[in-house]
């Protein structure tokens, strides 16, 4: 229940954009627990966001160089990296992404690179309005 996933908030849609090209309404979700995505993913698919999840930082680069999320929610603490590496390598692969860093360690993500740092834990509704502004141009259900 709680594996790397894909899910649409729109039902029937496929997936079919070039590389480079961004989907207004794609949502990549990376965190390290599981459980945390797939509540994510229940949150924003709700409103009509598509939104693909991966516990691995190396998946979550393969499935940006596939297709091109307008916003990734990132966890800071990743097995295996740091947040600000990460960072770099998404800001090179696909600058114009925007970036949540969501952390509960909002003073070490101090100076990131990133649109917002939203500390966890977190009110999902107040992440939904975040997201609902960090993509003002795709009309989410409410």
């Amino acid at each position: 229940m709680f594996s790397e996933s894909s899910k649409t908030g729109k039902k029937g849609t496929k997936r079919g954009f070039r590389k480079g090209l961004v989907d207004m309404s794609y949502v990549l979700v990376v965190d390290d627990e599981r459980y945390i995505c797939w509540l994510i993913e229940e949150a924003l698919t709700g409103i009509g966001y598509t939104v693909k999840t991966t516990t691995n930082w190396k998946r979550a680069l393969e499935l940006i160089n596939e297709e091109t999320p307008v916003l990734t929610l990132l966890d800071y603490k990743l097995p295996g990296v740091r947040g600000a590496a990460l960072i770099t390598e998404i800001r090179r692969l696909a600058p114009q992404i925007k970036i949540v860093l969501m952390t509960g360690e909002v003073e070490a993500a101090a100076g990131s690179e990133v649109e917002f740092v939203l500390a966890k834990p977190f009110d999902l509704g107040d992440l939904r309005g975040l997201v609902r502004r960090m993509v003002p141009n795709f009309p989410s259900r409410p």
